[in-house]
């Protein structure tokens, strides 16, 4: 019918969420030089489109899956091994980034075994330093590399995690194959978008919570064919799709560690796999959600003890060791912030211990025992079920 159409469209107020735990950064090897900005919304980008179209679009899959997040953002041409943009995008945040991806175009999923603990590395560094950040990685990738993935469970490297899994049928997998140069893009924005989105104590593989599906891209002018939404079809970063694997074979990957997405029987979506790190499987913080709990709970407890640091400590002058008072005084300041996280579902509970019995005079060092208990994950619910004669 003829008349006029409106089509109402979101995002342009550039509404930001509360809180920090959303604060993201994203680095991508292997496109034009982008100098270090903040952003608050996909659109902010868009003249990038050009010279840095897998950067841009990592942007706007992270504003996709959580609009109203901020991310810091950097491009580089070459690809450095050593990662140093990492520490210098997290100085030019101040401190705030929580989560960063590190998408390398150049880099060969060869190098893996040497790019997570050289990241592992700088993720430590930058913890000594109390501005812990969790990173994501997705290197360049092939069919024969495949089979032959190193397993990030030996790695040790619990603050790294890598992605593999990229879109098959969207505007991920149209960049991919236009590009001059083929690359390999992975799906690491909206990994990045779902951790974001995540409060610090849940996994990016909640189903009930993080489908990846939301809306497909309009076709640039060259497509070939219309795009089906954004990660409904789900591959890998050697440009395979998910669907021509077998249980198995997808089972060996998931198994050695790696981040792509799925599909559930009986339910519409994709989700991801789960929310490895590259650590074992032993380790307390096998997974994402472990190190972001224990991140904010650092950064909350340095919160409200730094400005203690240099002030005095009243100690007993029959014993020379730190009145049980001033000790008591300072486990309070704790409780305060860990008592947060608990009413805020992040924690299941704690405790905060000093021990009065430290020679304050003697060492000018107090030792601050802090115990979380965190919040479990569902990660495999069995159901038995039969037939019986009764119930």
């Amino acid at each position: 019918m003829n008349g006029v159409k409106f089509i109402r469209e979101n995002g342009g107020l550039a509404r930001q969420l509360s809180g920090n735990d959303h604060i993201s950064g994203l680095i991508v090897y292997g496109e034009a030089d982008t100098p270090k900005r903040l952003v608050l919304s996909a659109n902010e980008v868009d003249n990038l489109s050009v010279t840095n179209p897998v950067l841009v679009y990592h942007v706007q899959e992270f504003f996709r899956i959580n609009e109203g997040a901020k991310l810091y953002i950097k491009g580089i041409a070459g690809s450095d091994s050593q990662f140093t943009e990492v520490k210098n995008l997290q100085n030019f945040a101040e401190g705030n980034i929580r989560q960063i991806a590190v998408c390398d175009l150049v880099m060969p999923a060869s190098s893996l075994i040497t790019a997570v603990p050289a990241l592992q590395a700088i993720a430590k560094e930058l913890g000594n330093q109390n501005i812990p950040l969790s990173i994501l990685l997705s290197v360049f990738t092939t069919p024969a590399d495949i089979p032959a993935l190193v397993n990030l469970h030996e790695l040790n490297a619990d603050r790294v995690s890598v992605v593999i899994g990229q879109d098959a049928a969207g505007k991920g997998n149209y960049l991919a194959k236009a590009l001059t140069t083929p690359r390999n893009i992975s799906c690491i924005g909206a990994v990045l978008g779902a951790v974001s989105k995540a409060n610090v104590q849940e996994s990016i593989g909640w189903v009930e919570k993080q489908n990846l599906v939301s809306t497909a891209y309009p076709k640039p002018a060259d497509a070939t064919a219309d795009m089906a939404r954004e990660l409904d079809v789900l591959g890998l970063t050697d440009g395979s799709k998910i669907r021509d694997y077998t249980p198995s074979q997808l089972q060996s990957i998931h198994d050695k560690g790696y981040i792509f997405g799925t599909k559930y029987t009986g339910i519409a979506g994709s989700y991801l796999n789960d929310s490895f790190t590259a650590a074992a499987l032993t380790s307390d913080f096998a997974y994402i959600e472990n190190n972001r709990t224990i991140d904010k709970a650092i950064r909350e407890v340095n919160k409200v003890l730094l400005p203690k640091v240099s002030g005095p400590a009243y100690v007993d002058p029959d014993t020379g060791k730190i009145q049980a008072s001033t000790a008591s005084a300072l486990e309070s300041i704790c409780d305060e912030v860990l008592d947060q996280m608990v009413r805020s579902g992040e924690l299941s509970g704690y405790k905060v211990i000093i021990n009065p019995d430290q020679p304050i005079l003697q060492t000018s060092k107090l030792e601050v025992v802090l115990k979380l208990v965190p919040v479990g994950t569902l990660r495999e619910i069995t159901v038995k079920i039969g037939l019986t004669l009764q119930k």
